[in-house]
């Protein structure tokens, strides 16, 4: 395998749901060049959106309305996927959305590897370009984000020599691990108008809406320092299906406030 071979990757959602593709954004490198650049806005299912996600991207239900489907998109650049090696920042997000949106459609899931820019570098996007002397403009829009984490993924290559790889044995990406990036707290950057700025969060239980993930990243965006275990400081703990009975337990001993996920999603809007 050509490290200097690889697909960059970046995806921008409507809503919460993992179905919910409105825009792709596809740079393809080879032998350490970009040679393609492909951009699409997709409709979602029904052109629904949410407020949150289009304050994040700019994209709205009008823009979208005569857009293809992510499965008449999908005919365009799976070949940009399939058998390739996928880059994106924050990996698991994006596989994410993509193998929801494949299931949604019916669509096997193809073979591929990927690497994550995210975990090599350690930081949002725009921060590890400024880090690195990487010109990004117009974080958010698909095709920049992924360009800019194409530059990354070359920078990495030409630093280390190396290549870091997963595979799609990897899936299902709905995991329960929060990433280490996500438990360090940015209250610098953050809302501090955010009911969770500066509060000790905890999640339990199997989220709906997304993955703990995309959750705890969320969440240290509006200000919150995420935890994985409760204690006497903790301010709020997010429960979803099936939560742990001991986590339950504690809860109730310390008398630590509860919010549902459909009263967490209410709280995002």
């Amino acid at each position: 395998m050509n490290p200097l071979h690889f697909t960059a990757l970046d995806f921008e959602t409507a809503t919460l749901e993992h179905n919910s593709i409105c825009q792709v954004g596809i740079v393809v490198v080879r032998n350490g060049i970009i040679t393609k650049k492909y951009s699409s806005l997709v409709k979602p299912p029904n052109n629904e959106f949410a407020y949150h996600n289009i304050k994040v991207h700019g994209i709205e239900p009008f823009m979208t309305e005569n857009a293809p489907s992510f499965y008449e998109a999908w005919s365009e650049f799976s070949k940009y996927i399939i058998d390739q090696h996928l880059v994106c920042h924050n990996a698991s997000f994006d596989l994410t959305k993509l193998e929801g949106s494949l299931n949604y459609y019916m669509i096997p899931l193809p073979k591929f590897t990927f690497s994550c820019t995210m975990s090599i570098f350690g930081g949002s996007l725009d921060n590890c370009c400024k880090e690195h002397d990487i010109n990004f403009f117009n974080h958010h829009d698909a095709l920049s984000d992924a360009e800019a984490c194409a530059r990354l993924y070359l920078k990495f290559l030409e630093r280390k020599g190396e290549i870091i790889i997963q595979t799609t044995n990897n899936l299902p990406y709905s995991i329960k691990k929060v990433d280490k990036i996500d438990l360090i707290p940015d209250f610098e950057h953050a809302n501090v108008n955010s009911h969770f700025y500066r509060k000790k969060v905890v999640f339990t239980g199997d989220l709906r809406n997304f993955t703990r993930q995309e959750a705890a990243h969320l969440l240290k965006e509006l200000g919150a320092d995420v935890n994985t275990s409760i204690s006497k400081n903790t301010d709020f703990v997010i429960v979803g299906n099936n939560p742990g009975p001991s986590k339950m337990e504690k809860i109730g001993v310390l008398r630590i406030p509860i919010i549902s996920e459909d009263e967490f999603l209410k709280m995002l809007e």
